[in-house]
């Protein structure tokens, strides 16, 4: 009986991650991935104020004038008297107010043309992987290998299976939800998603070691 329980919660796992990685395929085709600020298309406002300013006081001040939360405050230079403000879209109105603003907080007399606006591409999403390809591949050629004979008397085929499907299942259904729930990918996006790949891949090798061990002591008694 419970081993039948245990077949049907597997089973209808199984399906519940088949569903999570159609329905994210389908919004990703879609709708396609929501990326943040940092990633996407936008605009970069420089400015030199000429004087120590606080980060949170130009953020407040970028939100109110461009009307919106979604912003991000740079420092430029070590000096503290230069700094970016990125936002999505802006209009010369919007820069006015931010260029008013930002005289009436630090008493400077800075005018629009005084603002340089650097615009920001879109990256994609093979930009962002790039820098992590050949270590993800080294290290898991390394693993992949080590799995293999550590663990060949246990089945090299049912070894690679997992070793190779697991990971790629959970990454699967970790940018199906990022999809589904529009979550933006930002700076940790992909760090996370390679810790969700080594917690599998651990995961993975402490059951083939449980394997093994029970491959071992039925060999001794029998």
């Amino acid at each position: 009986m419970k081993k039948e329980k245990t077949k049907l919660l597997k089973k209808l796992l199984y399906v519940l991650i088949a569903i999570i990685i159609i329905a994210g395929i389908a919004v990703g085709c879609t709708l396609k991935f929501n990326f943040s600020l940092a990633y996407d298309d936008s605009n970069r406002i420089e400015v030199y104020l000429g004087k120590d300013y606080s980060k949170s006081d130009i953020e407040s001040i970028a939100k109110e004038a461009f009307g919106t939360n979604n912003v991000l405050v740079q420092k430029i230079e070590f000096f503290n008297d230069s700094v970016a403000v990125t936002v999505r879209e802006q209009n010369d109105e919007q820069l006015e107010n931010f260029v008013n603003k930002l005289n009436e907080k630090y008493e400077t007399e800075l005018e629009k043309d005084d603002l340089t606006i650097v615009k920001i591409p879109h990256y994609r999403g093979r930009d962002i992987m790039e820098r992590y390809f050949v270590p993800i591949l080294i290290s898991a050629i390394i693993i992949i290998i080590y799995e293999l004979i550590r663990y060949r008397k246990i089945g090299k085929i049912k070894v690679l299976a997992k070793v190779l499907l697991w990971p790629l299942v959970i990454e699967a259904v970790y940018l199906s939800l990022i999809a589904i729930t529009r979550l933006p990918i930002s700076y940790y996006t992909l760090p996370l998603g390679i810790i969700l790949a080594v917690i599998t891949l651990t995961v993975v090798t402490y059951k083939n070691e449980k394997r093994l061990v029970e491959y071992n002591r039925k060999r001794k008694n029998a």
